[in-house]
This record gives structure tokens, sequence and C-alpha cells, in this order.
């Protein structure tokens, strides 16, 4: 969004560098609970940047990250009671050797680490949501109505429980008027601490920040609301444009794997077709169902590649007889 002079170099958080932030300071007790928080423009200087792995093999080793850890837990937990949903999937991450060819790596998003980022991420913006509420200030907040049914994860294949949940959250929506958040499990809910790469965060950013040193909000909410219009239709494009992309690259993987075969699970029997999910790579393929085949929901199987046009978005599977 940001071009590459800015994002990468004034406005990154490059180690050893000062750099203007909004920052939030709370203050919790040992059991999580918020005594205090308040939002101030600070100026801070990374010391050191960690990657995710790093800090996963550092936490017996560095206190400081055990407590973050310990607190980020009890904040996860909090929220579970709050009707909260843990939904996490690996993401496919796509790498295009020197010599043309496509490797998939799965990046799990439930590490320590990475849970630990995304909760604190969750507890900054859950503040800055109620911040910008009870200042009266002009926000873009996101929504979401409660699930039009919970499963249990305990009863069957944890992946296939995630395709089945997610199916049945509502969808999410955009307002300028705060509401719960079903599935974080927070009664409101912005988006700030991307402002680089999502212009929502930059919005609420810049309206907290005029706040403090200003006293009031750079948008009126009318202004707020023009811009959720235009945006709104460009945030989904662009979402369609993300997923199209990912399926393309690991239809291109697969296109050179024909022949091979691949763990699959069965998501959906639906009369003469199986909706499978090959779990390896997260892409799903229709199989049309043979006679004599009686294959159930959540059932493990696999798959043998026949042909994929990642141009034509097209994937042709055998389901391999046992």
């Amino acid at each position: 969004m940001i071009p590459v002079d800015l994002s990468q170099e004034a406005l990154s958080l490059k180690q050893g560098c000062d750099r203007p932030a909004l920052s939030l300071r709370a203050v919790l007790d040992r059991e999580g609970n918020l005594l205090e928080s308040r939002f101030v423009q600070s100026l801070v200087r990374v010391e050191k940047r960690w990657t995710y792995d790093e800090v996963n093999e550092s936490f017996e080793r560095e206190p400081l990250f055990q407590e973050m850890r310990r607190l980020s837990r009890l904040m996860r937990q909090r929220r579970l009671e709050q009707g909260a949903l843990v939904l996490s999937l690996p993401e496919i991450a796509v790498e295009v050797t020197s010599q043309g060819a496509v490797v998939l790596h799965k990046v799990e998003q439930d590490t320590p680490s990475r849970a630990m980022v995304a909760e604190f991420m969750i507890f900054y913006n859950w503040l800055a949501a109620r911040f910008c509420k009870e200042h009266k200030i002009p926000a873009i907040y996101r929504c979401q109505e409660a699930p039009a049914e919970r499963l249990s994860p305990e009863a069957t294949n944890y992946i296939y429980y995630v395709f089945k949940q997610r199916r049945k959250l509502s969808p999410l929506s955009i307002h300028t008027e705060p509401k719960p958040h079903s599935s974080l499990g927070v009664d409101m809910y912005t988006t700030a601490t991307s402002p680089i790469r999502r212009y929502y965060d930059l919005l609420v950013q810049r309206q907290i920040r005029n706040y403090l040193s200003r006293g009031a909000a750079l948008y009126s909410r009318e202004e707020i609301e023009k811009k959720r219009l235009v945006l709104d239709p460009l945030v989904k494009s662009i979402e369609l444009l993300t997923r199209k992309s990912t399926r393309y690259w690991i239809q291109k993987y697969l296109a050179q794997h024909v022949g091979e075969k691949f763990p699959a699970l069965v998501l959906d029997v639906i009369r003469n077709k199986y909706r499978v999910l090959l779990t390896d790579v997260l892409i799903i393929a229709e199989v049309k169902r043979e006679n004599g085949q009686n294959l159930h929901e959540g059932q493990e199987i696999a798959v043998k590649i026949r042909k994929s046009d990642p141009w034509e978005d097209y994937l042709k599977v055998d389901i391999e007889k046992r």
C-alpha cells in the first residue's frame, strides 16, 4: 500500500533506529485483569529484531517472554469464556526457486510466539476501539454477529472442525458504530496495528493521533462513512484477489506433482460428488462419486493428482482405493 522507500525504511521498525509510534501503555495484574490503559504518541527504538522462530527457542532463557506468554494465555482464555473461537490454520507460503519450481511451505499460526503476538494485537485493537468510543472519535469498526451454530472441536478431526465451523460464522461487517465481534469474543473491535499495509488501520491511527495532539479527530463521522463506502468493496476485491492468487500458486505446485498421492479429508457429501480438502496444501477439490463409494464427512482419505491447470482454475483428483 505504501512505497518501499517508506514501508521498508522510514516507517519500518528497523533495529537501532528511533521511530515515531502510537503506543498503548496498559497495566495488568497477575491474573491479566486490566487496571488502566492509555494511548500515547511515542518514540520507540528496536534494540533487537526477533524472528518468530528465535522467540520460540528463547522462552526458557528469557523471563520477559515467559511472562508475556503467560499473560497472553490468560487473555485468550478470557476471550474464549466470552465466546471467542480459535480457528487458526497454517498459512501457505509460496517460494519460486531459481529453476522455476514452485515450493510450498506451511507456516503454523498457533506457535507460542505467533499466538502471543496475535493476542496482544487483539488486545491493542480492542482498547483502540474502546478509546474511540469513549472519546467520541469517529472510527471504522469490524463487527461480527454470533455464528449460526457452534460445533464441538473434540468430536472430530481439527482441520475438518475448522472448515465446518468457519462456514457457520456470520459474515464480517464494517461499521462506523461499535458492535460486538463474536469470533474474537470482544464487545467492540477495530484494527490499528498494521497501518503500513491496511488503510483502515492508518485511518484509525490518524484519528487517535490527532485527538491526542489536538483534542479532536482528523475526520468527521460523515467523512469516515464516505471513506468506508468507497473502501469496503475495494477491500473485498483485494481479499478475493489474494485468495485466488494463493489458489493459483497451489495449483501451479500441484501441476508439478501429477500422478502423486496427497492426504485428503472429505468435507461434504453432495449427491453424486464429494468435496475434499487436500490437507497438505489446504485446497478444495470436487470428485465425482463412483458406484460403490460410500465415504462420509470427516473421513481421511488419499487422492491422486490427475490434472492441475492454474490458469483455468481446474483441479482433477481421483480418490485412491484402499
